[in-house]
């Protein structure tokens, strides 16, 4: 039975504990992301731009936030580094965007997200018979307007993902992190 409440776990720098404690929330800008992976932002900013435009139809924006901010259930996947914190939450249900890390990190790799291994296979073959080393060419260049066009469309299996997905692979999207959601905060 749930109390409408998710316990999720996200790794996050001092400066941004610092902005949740001064301004009781905080929310990410795209200048945040390129500033973060400079020279391969473009790669990130596919992943995303596709969740902030999409994820939308499952949960709002607050005013300002411009991308998702990543929490997992399994606090293990929430890896902390130097300077860092882990820090667990408990987030209301409707304020989270559930989905498989897995199909997440294919897209964070440019990937086609198929309906089965065998799908995915087919897509691989039929791009590699066009001369395209892989699915990130599709991105890169401008010739293959209609690759990129399927594998963004294939994206769209990230939402409603997490349904049957064991809970240790279950990241969320969240719009900003509250600092009453805050329940403890660890030093990585």
């Amino acid at each position: 039975m749930s109390d409408g409440f998710l316990t999720l776990y996200t790794a996050q720098t001092k400066t941004v504990l610092d902005v949740i404690r001064r301004d009781g929330c905080s929310r990410v800008r795209r200048e945040f992301i390129q500033r973060k992976y400079g020279d391969e932002a473009w790669v990130f900013q596919q992943a995303y731009s596709f969740f902030a435009q999409h994820a939308p139809k499952y949960v709002a924006p607050p005013e300002g936030a411009e991308s998702g901010i990543w929490c997992f259930k399994d606090w293990r996947w929430a890896v902390t580094g130097a300077g860092c914190f882990l820090i667990e939450l408990s987030v209301p249900e409707d304020q989270a965007v559930l989905f498989d890390s897995r199909i997440w990190n294919r897209m964070l790799n440019l990937q086609y997200v198929g309906n089965s291994p065998e799908d995915e296979a087919a897509f691989e073959q039929r791009i590699a018979n066009m001369g395209l080393k892989g699915p990130a060419d599709a991105f890169s260049t401008s010739f293959y307007p209609m690759v990129k066009r399927e594998i963004l469309q294939s994206w769209q299996r990230l939402f409603g993902s997490a349904e049957n997905c064991p809970d240790t692979y279950v990241e969320a999207g969240l719009w900003e992190l509250r600092d009453e959601w805050i329940v403890s905060v660890r030093e990585g």
